[in-house]
């Protein structure tokens, strides 16, 4: 909602800059410190630095209402790039383990980091997990699932980050391999967030429906309202993280007709208010006759 935007805001922002900081800060430190693995791990925290961006993006064309233009509002501007950065990130992971795999077939390529490159990751590590739990907190406040998905990117880095102190602990220790593996894992994690990145995008550009546990809660809702005898033409698809959805109630015959339309109000407004997911809601209205179907 509208009134969330300046923290939402706010939280994304300080992930960006410390995303910026951390992503500039390990390529540096991987380079000098001749660690592959750290060299990915900035990579990985760019691509928290781009999702920040999305994040940003989502939840401001969000808060804008539809106009003339997009009678559906914004999100589906979020949604291409979504897409476009899961392509990006997927070129990105495919070029680091084709380098990685290169060096571990060819020892004389093989880097040696030191205590440079563990003492970035370990930093890493703490700058990371401080993020998580700031924006898991501010996430649970506004009730955006949006804000929690980009805290548990935080963590993911946190993790990429540990894989790292590994691979690099290892060198140091005398498995002179372990650096260009660890670059592996982390690059097959940078590539599992771009892959996520897209599929999530496709799903909602071809309008795919809700899976159906989340279904059931809807469904719940619509007949926890007073006077709804049934319903019909449930359907739902994503738009920007939430849920938009139509749904027919079948009421009794013999109502007035204000009163239907107050339950039919009392159904959009449940949806709205008691699922963390709809943004959206068209509640049309049937009547149940003596034979069982609606007129």
């Amino acid at each position: 909602m509208i009134q969330h935007w300046p923290a939402k805001r706010r939280v994304t922002v300080v992930g960006a800059v410390w995303n910026l900081v951390l992503g500039i800060g390990k390529i540096v430190a991987g380079l000098v410190g001749q660690s592959q693995a750290l060299v990915v791990d900035g990579v990985h925290s760019f691509s928290d630095l781009v999702g920040d961006a999305v994040v940003l993006g989502a939840a401001r064309w969000g808060s804008l209402e539809a106009d003339h233009n997009h009678q559906y509002g914004h999100a589906r501007i979020e949604t291409m790039a979504s897409a476009l950065v899961g392509f990006l990130l997927l070129g990105v992971a495919a070029g680091f383990l084709f380098d990685a795999i290169g060096r571990l077939l060819d020892p004389d390529r093989l880097q040696q980091p030191g205590w440079l490159a563990l003492g970035a990751a370990v930093a890493s590590v703490v700058i990371k997990e401080m993020l998580y739990h700031y924006t898991r907190r501010v996430a649970r406040s506004t009730d955006s699932k949006l804000i929690e998905a980009n805290a548990w990117h935080h963590r993911s880095d946190a993790f990429s980050s540990v894989v790292v102190i590994v691979g690099v602990t290892g060198v140091i220790v005398g498995v002179v391999w372990l650096d260009s593996m660890a670059a592996i894992v982390v690059a097959a994690m940078v590539g599992w967030m771009g892959w996520k990145f897209v599929a999530s995008a496709v799903v909602e550009l071809v309008d795919t429906a809700i899976p159906e546990r989340e279904r059931r809660e809807l469904e719940r809702i619509i007949m926890s309202v007073d006077g709804v005898r049934d319903f019909r033409n449930l359907r739902t698809r994503r738009m920007g993280g939430g849920v938009v959805m139509d749904v027919t109630v079948v009421l009794d015959p013999q109502l007035p007709l204000f009163e239907a339309d107050a339950i039919a109000a009392r159904v959009r407004r449940g949806l709205l208010d008691q699922s963390t997911a709809v943004t959206d809601v068209v509640v049309g209205i049937a009547v149940k006759s003596g034979s069982g179907q609606g007129a």
